[in-house]
């Protein structure tokens, strides 16, 4: 059966994701479902997601044939980077370890990529999307990490719709590629990745921090990174934070 883009558009949800999830064994793979509002959005480490109702995109895309949450992550920050880039052609986007969109030092998308489970297997992801696009600067005060939207980068409100309407379309196109080719879908994203050779702040689950240089990305998501002693080992759980230095000097 030829696969197709079913598309969803909800005025309210608690969270695109949990909308998905619900229906999962309901709703045809590569479904995209995007609200108008989120009351319930949340990014990874359970953190808050500021969702004013028509500012921002909220979007969700169901994935059944990915063997890994990782992956889908990789198909859906490569494909809100191309649908930002349509929308802002000048703006320098690109990837930041392991699910964010930023531009300089600051994010402006966020994706959470959710596991689903039947049978002790598992049957596919959901991945979750908040794009800011027309969030106004003070909104993005609120945000515990430095954050921008197209609105605040550009000094114009963009047609919500219209950018919406294109991640869909890009996520359902990278879906295909990424189902024939997942090594160059893989590469493809790893070249966004402009943090590879630079010096960063890595995290601990348990908040303990240190600077070490990230070498490379391997396919199933860990960084190997190189500590300051000349150390080389994994890293694969935790966040990273870009230093003053990190967008200027490369090792």
């Amino acid at each position: 059966m030829t696969l197709k883009l079913n598309k969803i558009y909800l005025e309210s949800v608690d969270s695109t994701n949990t909308y998905l999830k619900d229906r999962f064994e309901i709703l045809p793979d590569a479904t995209f479902v995007s609200a108008g509002e989120q009351t319930a959005g949340r990014g990874r480490l359970n953190r808050k997601w500021i969702s004013p109702p028509g500012q921002n995109i909220y979007a969700s895309f169901m994935m059944k044939n990915v063997g890994q949450a990782f992956h889908a992550t990789i198909v859906s920050s490569l494909s809100v980077i191309h649908t930002l880039r349509a929308a802002a052609p000048d703006l320098d986007f690109y990837v930041k370890w392991p699910n964010d969109v930023y531009v300089g030092d600051a994010k402006i998308a966020g994706i959470l990529s959710e596991g689903i489970w039947s049978g002790g297997k598992l049957a596919g992801i959901v991945t979750g999307m908040g794009v800011n696009i027309n969030l106004a600067p003070e909104l993005l005060a609120e945000i515990d990490q430095r954050a921008v939207s197209l609105f605040s980068l550009c000094g114009t409100e963009f047609n919500l719709k219209k950018i919406t309407e294109e991640l869909a379309k890009q996520l359902f196109e990278c879906y295909i590629l990424y189902s024939s080719f997942p090594d160059q879908v893989f590469s493809l994203w790893k070249k966004e990745n402009r943090l590879i050779g630079r010096l960063l702040e890595f995290i601990l689950p348990d908040g303990t921090a240190f600077r070490a240089v990230m070498r490379d990305i391997g396919q199933d998501g860990a960084v190997l990174i190189q500590k300051q002693n000349g150390e080389i080992v994994r890293f694969d759980c935790g966040d990273l934070r870009i230093l003053k230095e990190s967008l200027t000097e490369r090792e």
